[in-house]
């Protein structure tokens, strides 16, 4: 076994929470009388944080004083807490990848552009055991690409990134992993998809959860 860790992005990567993340968006532009959108329109909003999510989210015509946007922003981030958890599930084979990668010793850690308590609560109700910590949005650290939050959890669990893989499926994790400086398996069940991936710079495009283990098993460190 070549690689001791395994770093995973969250939305879209572990969990689908698409429908969750379109709820939370229109609901909010709901209440401020906006129009809401779809999945398909949601999911390209997704993967750099709240509140880019929240921006994205705004009619892109619409004039908001700095006080009317911090106001809105602020009831998009309670609705995110409240029901981030409604419809979200896992997807197929990462309850089964995950145990595996337990049980071989390889570390693992949720590195995510989610708030950072909303990161620690989904860590706890959908992976129980299973993955040994996580990170979100904090203040003191930025958001990904960059690598703050990658380095912050390898310090926690004790490895290097020489010892590392990065697993996600946006353009995002692509960067995230090369400024890590650790190879990247990007996932095609995902927001983006294979074509999106490969013209954003993938080099290794996996289709199932449990070609994550085989790389860790089998694949010279790069």
């Amino acid at each position: 076994m070549n690689y001791r860790g395994v770093l995973f992005d969250l939305d879209g990567t572990l969990l689908n929470t698409l429908p969750d993340l379109t709820f939370i968006s229109n609901k909010t532009m709901e209440e401020a009388g906006f129009p809401t959108h779809t999945e398909e329109e949601v999911k390209w909003y997704i993967g750099n944080g709240v509140e880019l999510l929240f921006s994205r989210s705004l009619p892109k015509d619409v004039k908001l004083s700095e006080e009317e946007y911090q106001t809105l922003y602020a009831k998009m981030r309670a609705n995110y807490l409240k029901y981030q958890n409604r419809l979200t599930r896992l997807y197929e084979g990462v309850q089964e990848m995950l145990e595996e990668l337990k049980a071989m010793g390889v570390k693992t850690a949720i590195v995510t552009n989610k708030m950072d308590s909303a990161a620690k609560e989904v860590q706890e109700k959908y992976f129980p055991g299973l993955i040994d910590y996580s990170i979100g949005a904090r203040d003191d650290l930025k958001l990904k690409p960059h690598p703050d939050q990658g380095m912050e959890a390898m310090k926690v669990l004790g490895l290097t990134p020489e010892e590392c893989i990065y697993v996600g499926d946006s353009d995002t994790d692509v960067e995230t992993g090369n400024n890590l400086g650790m190879p990247t398996l990007a996932v095609t069940w995902g927001f983006r998809g294979e074509e999106f991936l490969r013209e954003h710079g993938a080099v290794h495009i996996i289709d199932r959860p449990e070609q994550i283990v085989d790389f860790i098993k089998y694949t010279e460190r790069i």
